[in-house]
């Protein structure tokens, strides 16, 4: 009787380890399915010809400890940036853009750097991309190996996690965005914050940018950038510019203008919740009609472009008024190098209510201009220092 209950007893054991195991593996193959699934999802906008790649160093980490990541929100940085053309000159200006990147990528208050590549061209025959996220991310790496290598310590890094993992790119095959389709790729599934930087790729922020996380949910911001001062900028933010971009060019220029100061109706920089506006842009309202009345789309860079975005964001219900909080919250341009436009091209629009001067042309894009019944000016945006005033903008 004794040796039937022990046989009794090692085969319940046999059977109860047989059970952990394979409980063990099928959590394992569900685990594993669940991230190739994630790592398959399709990027949710209208583009269907916009294609994916995820960074080559890891999967997207915050810098915020597991145990506060139910409390704090998630802050992504997404930008647009042009691919390089292989075997063409290397413009100044990429340096910068290069510069502020890397600057964007080591501020500890920002979870998550997006990168929409566009530009990126694809062989006609074999059908590979001859320009695409890999070589960013190649360069990527080179410039931050260079950036260490002119570190003594690691005091840049961003509370010890990997920098590079932060980033994220997307290949673009059908051009520069337009500035609604910059919105819907800020709004897609890719980026991964609960609030959303998008600005200009030459815009690098400072430790003020934390204010992001506390934004409030019915408020959108825009920054005007501060410049460019060696009297201004932190040091810390600087380096990255004297290091990545003034080492292949010591003649550029000192300053860049103030527009925080001189300037309210002119920004780069858009902050918001991606709650907020989600499924609410319209994409008429971001058209406007060209001189043969056709109503066509806007982008960046464009005169007058940021105004008449405002204007159709400020269009969601679920917003409540719109800041300029470029007093309190800083991006400096790393944009000393000539001006030049990357853009589809010029638009000859309408002049309409949105011309200037005696020309019926106008190269402005046209009214309505930025502004609603909802920000009391009936202009944008509140001026900087109301984001302190009435409500705030933080909470």
């Amino acid at each position: 009787m004794t040796m039937l209950l022990h046989h009794h007893h090692q085969r319940r054991k046999v059977i109860l380890s047989l059970f952990v195991i394979g409980f063990f593996l099928g959590v394992t193959f569900f685990s594993h399915q669940l991230e190739n699934n994630l790592d398959h999802q399709l990027l949710d906008t209208r583009n269907n010809a916009l294609r994916s790649s995820s960074s080559p160093w890891s999967s997207t980490h915050s810098t915020i400890d597991d145990a506060d990541a139910f409390k704090i929100k998630k802050v992504s940085y997404v930008t647009s940036f042009w691919a390089q053309t292989p075997g063409t000159k290397i413009h100044p200006h990429r340096r910068e853009i290069e510069a502020a990147l890397l600057a964007n990528i080591y501020n500890p208050h920002i979870d998550q750097v997006v990168v929409f590549l566009d530009g990126v061209t694809a062989d006609s025959t074999t059908n590979e991309l001859k320009s695409s996220c890999v070589h960013f991310y190649q360069d990527m790496a080179e410039i931050n190996r260079q950036f260490l290598q002119s570190q003594m310590d690691s005091s840049t890094n961003t509370h010890g996690v990997e920098p590079m993992s932060k980033v994220t790119c997307v290949n673009v095959i059908t051009g520069q965005p337009t500035y609604h389709q910059m919105f819907l790729n800020a709004l897609s599934n890719v980026v991964t914050g609960d609030i959303v930087i998008m600005a200009n790729a030459d815009m690098a922020f400072d430790d003020s940018i934390s204010k992001a996380r506390s934004l409030k949910e019915d408020v959108l911001l825009v920054l005007g950038t501060r410049g460019f001062s060696p009297d201004a900028i932190p040091i810390w933010t600087r380096q990255f510019y004297d290091i990545i971009a003034r080492a292949e060019n010591q003649q550029l220029k000192e300053l860049d203008v103030d527009q925080c100061s001189t300037n309210h109706w002119s920004w780069d920089t858009w902050i918001f919740h991606k709650e907020a506006i989600q499924g609410q842009l319209q994409e008429e309202h971001f058209q406007r009609p060209n001189i043969y009345d056709e109503m066509v789309p806007f982008y960046m860079n464009e005169n007058g472009a940021e105004n008449a975005a405002l204007w159709a964001v400020e269009q969601c219900p679920s917003l409540a008024t719109t800041y300029n909080a470029c007093d309190e919250m800083h991006s400096w341009s790393f944009h000393l190098t000539a001006k030049t436009h990357h853009s589809q091209g010029q638009t000859i629009w309408s002049r309409g209510n949105g011309g200037v001067g005696r020309n019926p042309n106008s190269v402005f894009v046209p009214k309505p201009w930025g502004g609603s019944e909802r920000t009391k000016w009936k202009s944008p945006p509140y001026p900087p220092k109301w984001c302190k005033r009435e409500n705030g903008c933080f909470e």
